[in-house]
């Protein structure tokens, strides 16, 4: 009999429902709806524990929805935890996934109740709790899930060096996953000088060196998408105003995940400029749709070096010289492109990455 799983992913709705009024979504949210979708696909009984956004639908795609609290609630810390415990009780699931939102509460009531906790990282960040500003309290809570976790999963080799070293935690190393289209016939972009940056719009993600790279290439076509940080809507209103000033740039906010893909099949390079990331799923959008990546600091496990899926320019000086490098050279943009299809294909087919949860699914 196949175990009953319960995903703990707060801000899925949106991509759940396609509901194009709910503004939010990120990475850890669209990875666990893959894995859920496709687990569901094979006969698991599947629950998500999600905001409540007062939708009436309680099964989608297999998928039960079992609400916990609004996203605008003003309620007490305490009365969330006991509304989270409330709707991991509802789930009654054998084992509980975690990969973002409220720490500290499921592992505890994975403990109580006897079930199976698995920890999903979401970001590098996760296991450094000494360089991000969380409260102590929160900080506790986040070692909590770690150090009573039942398995942990991570996105690359730095994040599994990590919880061994800080923690004294094996891990299982799983990558992201992503939908590998039937048909990906991205149109030619030789003659598009169209780059496209993608991200929630909040300080980590360092939106402001987009703009900057923006004004130093006035001939091409600049599209930046994302929506706001609710802890971070100053960063967001800043950004939007200040885009206005550069005329060959487009800020589009907010853009529903399903509406996303038609700029990923017109852009010819992604940029990503943020401080600190795990592995983002943008990069896997981009190469899918073959294009390469000219990224600031972020290259997990050196891939888009090893592979040649793009640049990891270390500096914005160097951000600049490499940019104009891949729109001065056809071939090379071309090939690294390729190159980024034919790695997400391998090593990232949705899957072929249920088959691994599969796996440790059955290891419990």
């Amino acid at each position: 009999m196949k175990k009953e799983i319960c995903f703990v992913s707060f801000a899925s709705l949106p991509l759940l429902t396609s509901n194009e009024n709910l503004k939010y979504i990120g990475g850890a949210e669209l990875n666990s709806i893959l894995v859920g979708k496709e687990l569901a696909s094979r006969g698991y009984k599947i629950r998500f524990i999600t905001y409540d956004e007062k939708i009436d639908k309680k099964v989608i795609d297999g998928i039960t929805i079992i609400k916990s609290y609004s996203p605008q609630s003003k309620a007490s810390r305490l009365k969330k935890g006991l509304i989270i415990w409330k709707s991991l009780s509802k789930a009654d699931a054998d084992i509980y996934f975690q990969a973002s939102g409220s720490a500290g509460i499921i592992p505890l009531f994975c403990i109580v109740h006897r079930k199976k906790y698995v920890k999903w990282i979401a970001s590098n960040s996760d296991l450094m709790l000494e360089r991000i500003a969380h409260s102590f309290i929160s900080k506790l809570t986040l070692l909590f899930d770690i150090k009573f976790a039942h398995k942990i999963i991570v996105q690359n080799k730095f994040q599994q060096e990590l919880a061994e070293e800080k923690f004294n935690k094996k891990s299982i190393l799983i990558k992201n996953p992503v939908v590998i289209p039937k048909d990906n016939n991205s149109k030619d972009r030789k003659d598009k000088k169209m780059v496209l940056w993608v991200g929630t719009v909040r300080s980590v993600k360092q939106p402001e060196i987009y703009l900057e790279i923006a004004k130093k290439f006035p001939t091409f076509k600049f599209i930046m998408i994302g929506g706001e940080y609710l802890k971070d809507k100053k960063v967001f209103e800043d950004i939007k105003n200040e885009s206005k000033n550069i005329p060959n740039l487009e800020f589009l906010g907010f853009v529903p995940h399903q509406v996303k893909q038609k700029y990923y099949e017109e852009a010819s390079v992604f940029i990503n400029t943020s401080r600190m990331e795990g592995f983002p799923n943008t990069f896997l959008e981009a190469w899918i749709n073959r294009i390469p990546v000219i990224s600031l600091n972020i290259d997990p496990d050196e891939l888009i070096c090893k592979e040649k899926l793009g640049v990891h320019s270390k500096s914005f000086e160097q951000m600049i010289i490499d940019l104009n490098a891949l729109f001065e050279n056809d071939s090379l943009r071309t090939e690294m492109g390729m190159n980024a299809k034919k790695y997400v294909e391998q090593h990232h087919d949705v899957k072929k990455i249920t088959d691994q949860f599969e796996k440790l699914i059955q290891s419990f």
